[in-house]
């Protein structure tokens, strides 16, 4: 968690000086993108939440059932997901991409080379996979892709 933490720093320090340079163009809240986070922990909700608010509506669930509805109710432009692959977790994947077929999906896990398969499973139904423990700027930095992409 400390890596996490650390990297808030950074992206922080970096958006200080981003925001300092575009101040007078920075976008109204309801014209932000939305991202969803999903986390069975609800402390790294907060972290990645408190990383991202500056630059996005942030939307945070630890009710992976809950998906599919907030995705809907609130127009998520991106969603993260961290949470182990399964089948159950595949299934919710295909069902948010039949919600909105474009939405980007990033899936945060740790490895485990005994699901091989599953990993390259789960690839074909996202956009992006980080394993855990990952640096958090490249994951930035992939979100700000996913998102001008989708736009």
């Amino acid at each position: 968690m400390s890596s996490v933490w650390q990297a808030k720093e950074d992206v922080q320090q970096e958006n200080v000086h981003k925001h300092a340079a575009a101040e007078h163009q920075a976008e109204p809240a309801d014209q932000k993108k939305t991202i969803l986070l999903y986390s069975p922990d609800l402390n790294f909700c907060f972290s990645l939440s408190m990383l991202f608010q500056d630059r996005y509506n942030v939307i945070t669930t630890t009710n992976l059932g809950m998906l599919d509805k907030l995705v809907a109710d609130y127009a998520a432009n991106l969603v993260v997901v961290d949470a182990v692959p399964s089948e159950k977790l595949i299934e919710r994947v295909t069902a948010l991409r039949m919600l909105k077929k474009e939405l980007p999906i990033i899936m945060l896990y740790v490895y485990s080379a005994k699901d091989v398969n599953l990993d390259h499973t789960i690839r074909e139904h996202v956009d992006s996979v980080f394993y855990k423990p990952f640096e958090i700027l490249p994951v930035s930095k992939r979100i700000e892709e996913l998102l001008a992409r989708a736009s």
